[in-house]
């Protein structure tokens, strides 16, 4: 273990060391501060693709709380805008992108071991695709699209999804024995899905939800007829359609019904249409609890908090070996209500409306549980349902008295974490027990 720590902290202090030559060349030659960042997102790309070879579980686990220490330190103030930190963080933009990339990084080596595909080509993608994109759209990008921090370029994209695919179809051929069949179908949806939601993200997402969905679906569907991933692949696109037929109608922005869509998307092909059901109540209630129709925070918070949720029991479920599909769904009962009771915020009636969405999201769950244990292939001993009853209660209630100063926020964050603290030791016990 002690050759695992002192890997762990050489590699941090190697992307330290590349933060600061890259600051120091920029400074020398008068490089730009989005082709610093770039540069310095690919140089961490190409280091986490050899960590596998480097670390064990334990060992990236350590590398993992380092680098988030140096990711923090890389943004004090006098150090993110004149320091090395300026390497990444002298672009004038809101983003999380950093800790996301290390976040989609450790889901990813812990849910692929004995598959270096499925680690490699995530982030291969998110590597080298994101930096094509970033060079063809600055370099020769016209047709613009886009607002806010999330401007993108037609052609930029269209490098994007040429790398993407590319990447994709020489890892899968020499990497994996995916049938030969699936390997064009396969890159094409990956590379659609990938491209698509790359374009779309906002605040540095795209470095969590590109990984992990491709992730997603070569775990979920690699094996499936060619058929089923071609009717996958046109699911997927008029899905995209309807959300954009539909925005208008459900009071949202174009760019927040594709959000959703891509997260209730990744949310119905990983956890089956039957698990799904309260996300898509939940989100629902994220719909009631906007402020106003077009508020597109309030809807870009459910979709973050949609894919986070998931991402932890994705992992919970991996580390422990145990299908962990009813806790991911019973999470969502305490969001869909909590939702609700944000959305009655200013009401008279709050106390007795935020009760009765509560009772509405517990009956759903009671008559899905059957299918949902079924599914899991396990039995809790703990009365389940009397367990979900009791917790999203309990996230009502800290909805209902938490400061007013909290609920000028959308509320999705602190909800899903009020779920997930009373919730996984629940699932704790049941697995240890």
């Amino acid at each position: 273990m002690t050759a695992q720590v002192l890997i762990a902290v050489a590699s941090v202090i190697a992307l330290f060391a590349l933060a600061a030559i890259i600051r120091k060349i920029a400074e020398r030659f008068v490089i730009g501060a989005e082709s610093q960042r770039k540069v310095v997102h690919v140089g961490v790309g190409v280091h986490a693709m050899v960590l596998p070879l480097l670390l064990t579980r334990e060992g990236f686990l350590v590398f993992a709380g380092l680098a988030a220490a140096a990711l923090l330190v890389l943004r004090i103030p006098g150090i993110a805008s004149e320091g090395i930190g300026a390497s990444l963080h002298s672009v004038e933009r809101r983003s999380w992108g950093d800790f996301l990339f290390l976040v989609a990084v450790t889901v990813l080596f812990v849910l692929s071991p004995g598959h270096p595909a499925l680690y490699i080509l995530p982030i291969a993608v998110l590597t080298l695709s994101d930096a094509a994109a970033a060079l063809v759209g600055t370099e020769y990008g016209r047709l613009r699209f886009g607002d806010g921090d999330r401007v993108k370029s037609v052609e930029g994209s269209v490098a994007f999804f040429v790398v993407t695919w590319i990447t994709a179809v020489v890892i899968m051929q020499l990497a994996t024995e995916i049938p030969r069949p699936n390997v064009i179908l396969l890159a094409t949806l990956v590379s659609v899905f990938a491209t698509y939601v790359e374009a779309d993200s906002w605040r540095g997402l795209d470095n969590l939800f590109v990984p992990v969905g491709i992730f997603v679906l070569l775990s979920t569907w690699a094996q499936s007829a060619p058929v089923v991933l071609t009717a996958l692949t046109v699911g997927w696109l008029v899905l995209l359609l309807l959300a954009r037929l539909s925005a208008s109608h459900l009071g949202m922005t174009p760019h927040a019904a594709r959000s959703a869509a891509v997260a209730l998307f990744l949310s119905a092909i990983v956890a089956s249409p039957i698990n799904s059901v309260m996300p898509v109540l939940a989100f629902a209630a994220a719909l009631l609890a906007r402020s106003t129709e077009g508020d597109t925070e309030s809807i870009l918070d459910f979709v973050a908090t949609l894919i986070m949720t998931g991402v932890a029991w994705l992992v919970i479920g991996n580390v422990f070996g145990v299908n962990a599909i009813a806790f991911y769904a019973a999470s969502f009962v305490g969001i869909g209500a909590g939702y609700a009771t944000f959305a009655l915020r200013e009401s008279r009636f709050r106390s007795p409306g935020s009760a009765a969405a509560l009772a509405v999201f517990l009956l759903a769950y009671w008559l899905l549980l059957p299918g949902m244990i079924g599914f899991m292939n396990w039995v809790p001993q703990l009365p389940l349902f009397a367990v979900v009853a009791t917790v999203s209660t309990m996230v009502v209630l800290v909805e209902m008295l938490c400061p007013r100063t909290w609920q000028a926020r959308p509320p999705g964050l602190r909800l899903a974490i009020s779920a997930l603290v009373m919730l996984v030791p629940v699932y704790l016990y049941e697995v240890l027990s």
